[in-house]
């Protein structure tokens, strides 16, 4: 404060225009501001025409914009920080409409058919294409659940009527070609499998969704900031009661820290024993019964890593033990950072650093990807409800320096490297690390500026709202276009189906 009054004082001396905000502020009431010593200007000021921190400050010239009134109102800081705030959220109430979301969902279905009808773009990783396809549609379609005004037997409901359509479709494929149904009905169903994980998340996450919208409710009623007690800001005009942080307070604080790091921390450590300890020996009593139901699945379980014989068998349930631990142990994460933590927007970072922290460390073989999809829903979920802290200043630095970005991910991938490394997780460490560390950043960017990259002029003004139809048309029937017409004609075949929904949405 002693600062900025001389720096006002320094501002009248040299008839500059002062800012209204430091009058109104800083002015100490009664002093005569007009019978300022030149002596009195601030030590950071210069002369002789050189570049004076003012400018750094605010107080240089504005470039084009218009000076603001002396008697403009500034908002308060409370106000300030609460708009700030908003932001961090995914998706904020004060926006009606989120094109973000409509562009990855047709943008991650077309390359899905892409790799469907050839698989080598999917072997050499064209575009990265392994690190961040279907994880975006995880994504979206978490962000999606927690958006959904439907109850839960609604949603399903919705979601088998999708599921059903879409095996006969591929059902009816295998039929005309004369294809060997029965004792292959795993890859039948196919890519629809897709559609029967959302449906397992949405009930498992159920529980947890009701929660976030309690802890988001709570949190905005109290500013964003999670508290028993809300803190009475002292009035500006009460000179003696000024807000300082004491020694108290900050004691106080560092024992809320410590408190809730040690809560968080054992709460990991106990759950980590009890799956290793005691879940873990009850698994291994099921195996036989588990590999009896794997065998009706027919040889399309091989696949998705499951279990052929005994001995996979009692492999699988171990690693399915570890997988389930680590998803458990992200929701309780989630609700740990939401009660012991005042701000909500703390949870979502401490749960993807989580998640990918344990893929580059511990080696997951391909049947954990089924863990994976919830994990990614877990995660989506919880940023909607939650926001990510610094989300929007994290956002605007990335899209002003995207280039940077493309030098990082660039060298991290080996050339040349060719195969399914999501379908076959890489044993190696190093190469490990470096499948899942693009991976967290393309996650991670999508978080964090998404919104801010895809306008909503590619729907309001350009009129390509029928794309959503053509998404949800291709998602459901390229598998069986493929397996019935070969090259071009497959091709042909799904990009024709652009034309016949923008007819169908335009003239119908």
């Amino acid at each position: 404060p002693e600062k900025a009054r001389h720096r006002l004082r320094y501002c009248i001396t040299l008839r500059q225009p002062c800012p209204a905000a430091l009058c109104s502020r800083w002015s100490r009431p009664g002093a005569d501001l007009m019978v300022v010593a030149e002596t009195d200007k601030p030590d950071d000021v210069e002369f002789g025409g050189e570049k004076t921190s003012l400018l750094q400050q605010g107080l240089g010239p504005s470039y084009g914009k218009a000076p603001p009134s002396a008697d403009a109102k500034l908002p308060a800081a409370g106000e300030k920080e609460a708009a700030e705030e908003e932001t961090d959220d995914l998706c904020p109430t004060s926006a009606k409409y989120y094109p973000f979301l409509d562009v990855t969902r047709i943008c991650c279905v077309g390359f899905v058919c892409v790799d469907h009808g050839d698989a080598e773009f999917g072997m050499w990783n064209v575009i990265l294409c392994q690190n961040w396809v279907l994880q975006f549609l995880f994504i979206v379609c978490g962000v999606c659940y927690g958006m959904s005004k439907k109850s839960l037997l609604a949603y399903e409901l919705r979601l088998l009527k999708y599921a059903v359509l879409g095996i006969c479709i591929n059902w009816s494929a295998w039929l005309l070609m004369g294809m060997d149904w029965k004792d292959n009905f795993f890859n039948v169903v196919f890519h629809i499998w897709f559609i029967f994980g959302i449906m397992l998340y949405a009930l498992i996450l159920y529980p947890l969704r009701i929660y976030l919208e309690k802890v988001r409710e709570q949190s905005d009623s109290q500013g964003y900031i999670l508290s028993s007690e809300i803190e009475q800001k002292p009035s500006q005009d009460d000179d003696s009661a000024k807000q300082t942080i004491t020694v108290r307070r900050r004691a106080q604080d560092r024992d809320s820290w410590v408190w809730a790091i040690a809560v968080i921390l054992g709460g990991v450590l106990a759950l980590l024993v009890l799956f290793h300890v005691v879940v873990q020996p009850l698994l291994l009593l099921l195996a036989p019964l588990v590999l009896d139901f794997f065998k009706t699945l027919g040889t399309g379980v091989a696949f998705w890593g499951l279990p052929e014989d005994i001995d996979e068998t009692y492999t699988f349930l171990l690693r399915i033990c570890q997988y389930t631990n680590a998803s458990i142990t992200n929701i309780y994460l989630i609700v740990g950072c939401t009660k012991m933590f005042k701000r909500r927007q703390i949870a979502a970072w401490i749960v993807i650093a989580h998640t990918y922290l344990n893929r580059c460390l511990f080696y997951r073989a391909a049947d954990e990807r089924a863990f994976h999809g919830l994990d990614l829903t877990l995660i989506a979920l919880s940023v909607y409800y939650l926001g990510l802290l610094h989300r929007r200043k994290l956002g605007e630095y990335l899209v002003r320096y995207w280039f940077c970005l493309i030098m990082i991910v660039i060298p991290i991938w080996p050339l040349g490297a060719y195969g399914r490394f999501d379908e076959n997780p890489p044993t190696d460490v190093g190469m490990r690390i470096r499948y899942n560390s693009l991976e967290a950043i393309a996650i991670l960017t999508w978080f964090l500026a998404a919104d801010r990259v895809f306008d909503i002029k590619i729907f309001t003004e350009d009129k390509l709202d029928w794309m959503n139809d053509w998404a949800l048309l291709a998602f459901l029937v390229h598998k069986a276009i493929h397996i019935m017409l070969p090259q071009p004609w497959n091709w042909i075949a799904i990009i024709a189906l652009i034309p016949a929904c923008y007819f169908r949405r335009h003239y119908t």
